[in-house]
């Protein structure tokens, strides 16, 4: 018979073992769902760094009268017709149209087709759209440019002279837009034609010489403007020349293998950094439209696949088939790359999907065409404004760590002399009223400080920006005044040599000078305009109203009771008996504070230091909402910034979910993770190492 003792015993022993197993289920699901998001992240993240794969696809051949030639997208396939002194061999191909130099014509061509195969069982042939007359020129000198339906082609007769014809082909017959020439000097001829219409310009390279004719915002070569001279750092001995990513750049490779990039952003050309060593006998330069990507081929047939503003190498080897005599060039997405010749077609697919997320492009500076130097840019969305994007994440690191860091220089004395005072100096009674009314506090919505801080606080201290950085003057400057004044009277006059009510002298010598501050201060609007006058002439900073200050302020508030709280638990947790000893013993609180509780406090104090930081680092919404969002690395207080934390929260909505920018984000998110569990882990080993060591210490 079971007693009543042994079976409240079981009881007891049954909820023992199930509140284990409940408790032991729940820690290790939570570390399982940590794992997994980290599994998650790692996942979408990892392809950002692979590296690019290049493999035969098909090559297409033909005979008799059939040219084949490849539209830029890589997937449309289609048969010249027979046009006599054709030769496809030095076709041009962009966009969907090709064009086909002659003895004395050219031929453009639609490469649209109804047929729109790889691997078309007949091919479809198709005619001319026109054939443009042009005597006596050389038909390996043709160069062609697309934009928003106008086709422009670049041409040098046999007597130096440049031709330029630009087509219209919005209608359903090319109509001629534009058509002039320009004779080139003798030292210019039978250089590299580059067709630049981003820049409504031609340039012409030759050896270390270039000359760009046009480039005026008005219409094209109406002012004739002609620009020349000489490229810096580069010899006589160029092997090829093109146009970088985008237009907006000149490369060129030297016999050494050293390929050189210039501004074209500018007319004088400066070099975009030094030279990069290709380690190749460079025969044909390309470049990606849409992406920062550049092809390289040696004349063995070596490709080499590049980032040229951060040197990361995508890709090196041989395709099969490659032919460095024939001419290339890559689809309008980058995913082909396409060699045209006399008999066949040749095409190699490209597994290079995030070609500009490589280490050095990702967090080192870079020489971008446009800027003075080499710089970190964040701006993903190019595509809208007709420029290349940019995925540098250092300035999204930067924003972060100093909006924390401008959080922390509000929250760490607010936290540590409030911890001091109600866990130290303060009496029970009125410390347990007082410490859950401030660790409320972290319970408060950060939208709502974010939200107040932009709304109401930005403006504010905008217009008074000025009186508040007056007042540390007036705090320290009063009481050094009055002393001063104090010994200069205590020279004049003995009778001055006893000490005045010093509280109430400086406290009505503060009252009067805020009083002068209240009736003689400008008006809000003017204040405003004298700050950033004062600003940016006597300091040269620019004030932006969003900016790192006023997310210091937020933030500080908003990161302080956390911060408190293990501040003024550990403080509070020291033994009254290691105080009293040291009060017994003829300190005073301040000494006793200082020499006994804090050392004793230190390995906590220091975990709510690490703590703030990392809560600091991940706030998203006071930092969207209280700041320009302008991913820029300017130390002043005064600029804008972004975080890593606002930039997923604003642009997440807006990326494609295969897009670069989509698993740059999940990239932003691990680093986020990272820097996080690095500063925990970090608060928790310094806690438990340095209460190691006072234990043993007090030993």
């Amino acid at each position: 018979m079971v007693s009543y003792d042994d079976a409240i015993s079981r009881r007891r022993r049954f909820k023992d073992r199930a509140a284990t197993i409940a408790i032991n289920i729940a820690g290790w699901g939570t570390v399982a769902l940590i794992s997994l998001i980290l599994v998650y992240l790692v996942s979408v993240a990892l392809p950002l760094g692979l590296d690019a794969e290049v493999s035969p696809s098909f090559t297409w051949t033909v005979s008799g009268d059939e040219h084949p030639l490849i539209a830029a997208d890589g997937e449309t396939v289609v048969s010249l017709s027979a046009v006599e002194g054709a030769r496809p061999e030095l076709a041009r191909v962009i966009d969907a149209f090709g064009v086909v130099p002659g003895a004395s014509q050219i031929h453009v061509y639609r490469l649209q087709a109804e047929s729109s195969a790889v691997r078309p069982e007949r091919l479809t042939t198709v005619a001319p759209l026109v054939s443009l007359t042009l005597p006596a020129f050389r038909p390996e000198s043709l160069a062609i440019d697309f934009a928003e339906d106008e086709l422009e082609m670049v041409v040098e007769d046999l007597s130096g002279k440049l031709q330029l014809i630009a087509l219209n082909l919005s209608a359903s017959e090319p109509v001629i837009s534009n058509r002039d020439s320009l004779q080139l000097r003798p030292d210019m001829r039978g250089g590299t034609l580059l067709p630049r219409m981003a820049g409504n310009e031609v340039l012409v390279v030759q050896g270390d010489r270039y000359l760009r004719w046009g480039g005026v915002q008005a219409a094209i070569f109406q002012a004739e403007r002609i620009v020349g001279g000489q490229l810096q750092g580069v010899l006589s001995r160029v092997s090829a020349a093109a146009l970088g990513p985008g237009g907006d750049s000149l490369q060129i490779a030297d016999d050494d293998g050293q390929l050189h990039r210039f501004d074209l952003t500018r007319d004088q050309l400066p070099r975009l950094g030094g030279s990069r060593d290709l380690a190749m006998s460079v025969r044909v330069l390309i470049s990606e439209r849409a992406r920062r990507v550049t092809g390289a081929i040696s004349s063995d047939g070596e490709l080499l696949l590049l980032q040229p503003a951060s040197g990361d190498v995508l890709y090196r080897g041989y395709p099969d088939g490659l032919d460095a005599d024939a001419q290339p060039h890559f689809s309008d997405e980058g995913h082909v790359l396409i060699q045209q010749g006399l008999r066949e077609t040749r095409r190699w697919a490209i597994d290079n999907p995030y070609p500009e997320t490589g280490i050095a492009a990702l967090w080192r500076p870079q020489r971008l065409p446009g800027y003075d130097k080499a710089v970190h840019v964040w701006h993903p969305d190019g595509e809208s404004i007709g420029v290349l994007s940019k995925y540098s994440l250092s300035p999204l690191l930067y924003g972060t760590f100093k909006a924390a860091l401008y959080g922390m220089l509000l929250a760490v004395p607010l936290a540590l002399g409030a911890a001091v005072y109600i866990g130290y100096f303060l009496p029970s009674r009125q410390r347990n009223q007082l410490k859950p009314a401030l660790e409320t506090l972290e319970a408060f919505p950060t939208v709502v400080l974010g939200f107040v801080a932009g709304i109401w606080l930005a403006p504010l201290l905008a217009d008074y920006l000025l009186l508040i950085l007056f007042l540390p003057v007036i705090g320290v400057g009063l009481p050094l005044l009055l002393s001063l004044g104090h010994a200069m009277l205590q020279h004049i006059d003995p009778r001055f040599s006893r000490r005045p009510p010093r509280m109430l002298l400086l406290t009505s010598s503060y009252a009067a000078a805020l009083l002068c501050l209240a009736v003689f201060a400008p008006p809000p609007e003017t204040l405003d305009q004298l700050t950033q006058s004062v600003l940016w002439d006597w300091f040269g900073l620019r004030y932006d109203q969003r900016n790192a200050v006023l997310v210091g302020l937020v933030m500080g508030i908003a990161i302080m009771p956390a911060m408190f709280s293990i501040m003024e638990d550990a403080i509070h947790a020291v033994p009254r008996s290691l105080s009293d000893g040291s009060l017994a013993l003829g300190a005073t609180r301040w000494q006793s504070l200082a020499r006994v509780v804090f050392p004793a406090a230190s390995p906590a104090m220091l975990s709510a230091l690490l703590i703030g930081l990392a809560r600091g680092l991940g706030e998203t919404m006071i930092v969207l909402l209280a700041t320009g969002n302008m991913p820029i690395m300017e130390p002043d207080p005064f600029s804008s910034l972004r975080s890593l934390s606002a930039t997923i929260a604003i642009e997440l909505p807006e990326a494609g979910s295969e897009s670069v920018q989509f698993r740059l984000l999940f990239l932003t998110a691990l680093v986020l993770f990272g820097l996080t569990f690095l500063m925990n882990t970090l608060a928790e080993l310094f806690r438990q190492r340095l209460r190691y060591a006072y234990a043993h210490a007090n030993r």
